[in-house]
């Protein structure tokens, strides 16, 4: 029953925070992720990875409008989803090293209404 319960509770860190909305996950180097995309936010809206490496990113949009991830270092995209619509899910790889990243929906005006998050590479 032990293994059991923290089988379970190892999956659940991995998908954006269940119940939190805006929480944050830890993943390991060169590791993956579950963000889900809604008006306007994201879940987890922080992303620690223990290292540099290429990061995978999984977007589930469970909004009413098309959403994308792209990862940003001091402005410039590094990579990241491309844009689609509700009820589909989409995956990129993004290499990354030490430092923050911002990572954000380049849709419309989504980033500037809140749709925006941070990568922490250690």
């Amino acid at each position: 029953m032990a293994l059991t319960l923290a089988c379970f509770a190892l999956l659940g860190a991995g998908c954006g925070g269940g119940d939190r909305p805006g929480g944050t996950v830890t993943a390991p180097a060169s590791g993956a992720v579950r963000v889900v995309a809604k008006e306007y936010s994201f879940d987890p809206s922080t992303i620690v990875l223990r290292g540099p490496g290429a990061l995978r990113v999984t977007l589930v949009n469970e909004g009413s409008l098309a959403h994308n991830l792209k990862v940003l270092k001091d402005g410039e995209v590094l990579g990241g989803t491309e844009s689609f619509p509700p009820g589909r899910t989409e995956s990129a790889r993004v290499r990354v090293g030490p430092g923050t990243y911002d990572f954000v929906c380049t849709v419309g005006d989504h980033a500037e209404l809140g749709m925006k998050g941070t990568l922490k590479v250690d």
